[in-house]
């Protein structure tokens, strides 16, 4: 090699060695000071993708085990109200069974009552009452299906506690049943209506677009039992003439109440009740001897009729003719009822929807049979709070074991990011100290290589 000036060609050499050996150090720095073998993209970029997915199902899963914790939170709150309904529902099952017994008069078995409607305003009331974080938990709202459409969620309660929406692997519902007493105690008033469901506190019975046909073919037959209170039945109907619907309701003795009256000849003929095949009225009338008083039945706006203890009301208005509602109302059935849907004029019914509704009865001890009767209903209603709480403490033990679950998974992932991202510091120091001193090496010899042009120098002189 020449002796030049221009270029300093040794020197060039060793300070190409120094960047790469300085770089080492600096990325070797870098490692050490942050524990991460990735800190940028460069480093590792498919590790760097792996890792940040597997940093985010860390995060959601981490998250998972706080939401199964508030759930637990939850259960808890619920399990210890039902704690208090159950002292309650002993009581009334003690108070029960003294009012079940024959030394104790009337006026005492109303005493007996009153605390226990007392008691079972305050299962209600805790019912209606407890509440985490604003959601209520007894009351029936976390029942049914869950809807999460809205702002606020209706139905079983979602619990989520995965990474990601497999019905499968992240997340399940808490379903608590309604607690208030309704619900708890069996009905008093045995009510058949197929289908009917308890909503806000009422039996709701509802028949949509049903096809009645003529008189003579059939008609649905329901029967309101004694017992029931604040009644409401509408019906609607879509008729090919200028004909509303209407409700024939009938006492237990045949007399009608509602409606049009039989006595026409227009309406002799026969009816079948579609839902059993059994014929409930033919031309001799609704039973045995029946009574067809034209004069007191009710069959527009403004009208009410007294029957053997009830009363009868029509609310809506007959001037209505396309899909009009007809709506009957009875404060308190003391007289076991049947209804039928019909029309009139063509004797025709094309089509009608139909709602029945009614408050859910409460079980009383003022009589001594009725104290016997809820004396077995509270075994029922003990039995079904316990139902409850058995499946509370189902779902507390099911995300206990949910929340073990996730934490493994949780600790799993942690491990498999560290070995992909995270530095090894025995190796790293290693390189640390080798790069440390391959670059205090360069840098001696980069000063010995700048000496080298001056050499010429001296020739010249």
């Amino acid at each position: 090699m020449s002796l030049a000036i221009n270029h300093n060609l040794i020197a060039s050499g060793v300070f190409s060695k120094l960047s790469l050996s300085y770089g080492n150090l600096s990325e070797s720095t870098k490692r050490l000071s942050t524990g991460l073998r990735i800190n940028s993209a460069d480093d590792d970029a498919a590790g760097l993708a792996i890792r940040e997915l597997q940093r985010s199902d860390i995060a959601a899963l981490q998250q998972g085990i706080r939401n199964s914790n508030d759930a637990i939170s939850l259960l808890q709150t619920a399990d210890a109200a039902l704690g208090i309904i159950d002292e309650k529902l002993i009581r009334m099952k003690e108070l029960a069974e003294q009012a079940s017994t024959g030394t104790y008069d009337s006026t005492q078995r109303l005493i007996l009552n009153e605390e226990f409607q007392l008691m079972a305003d305050e299962i209600d009331r805790i019912a209606d009452a407890t509440d985490f974080n604003g959601i209520h938990l007894l009351n029936g709202n976390l029942c049914g299906n869950h809807d999460g459409s809205s702002l606020t969620s209706t139905g079983s309660l979602k619990v989520h506690f995965g990474a990601g929406n497999d019905s499968a692997e992240d997340y399940y519902y808490i379903s608590i049943d309604d607690c208030h007493v309704t619900s708890l105690f069996p009905p008093t008033v045995d009510v058949d209506w197929p289908g009917a469901e308890i909503i806000e506190g009422r039996y709701v019975f509802e028949v949509e677009e049903k096809i009645a046909g003529d008189w003579n073919t059939g008609l649905d037959a329901y029967v309101i039992p004694s017992g029931l209170k604040n009644i409401e039945i509408v019906s609607q109907g879509n008729y090919g003439g200028q004909h509303k619907p209407h409700v024939n309701l009938f006492s237990s003795d045949g007399t009608q109440l509602t409606g049009y009256s039989l006595d026409d000849s227009r309406y002799s003929q026969n009816w079948w009740n579609n839902m059993t095949g059994d014929q409930v009225v033919n031309g001799a009338g609704f039973a045995q001897n029946a009574q067809y008083n034209g004069q007191s039945i009710v069959n527009q706006a403004g009208q009410s009729v007294s029957h053997n203890g009830l009363t009868v009301n029509m609310i809506t208005s007959q001037n209505e003719v396309y899909d009009a509602d007809e709506i009957i109302t009875i404060e308190e059935v003391t007289d076991n009822l049947v209804f039928l849907i019909g029309g009139h004029a063509n004797g025709r019914c094309n089509q009608y929807d139909l709602r029945i509704s009614c408050d859910i009865p409460r079980p009383s001890i003022t009589v001594q049979e009725d104290a016997q009767k809820v004396l077995a209903a509270c075994d029922v209603a003990i039995e079904n709070k316990d139902k409850i709480r058995s499946k509370i403490g189902a779902l507390q033990n099911r995300l206990e074991n949910t929340i073990s679950s996730l934490q493994i998974q949780s600790q799993n992932l942690e491990m498999a990011s560290s070995r992909i991202s995270d530095v090894d510091v025995s190796q790293e120091m290693s390189n640390f100290v080798r790069s440390q001193i391959i670059t205090q090496s360069a840098v001696a010899m980069l000063t010995q290589a700048n000496s080298f042009p001056q050499m010429a120098m001296r020739l010249i002189s």
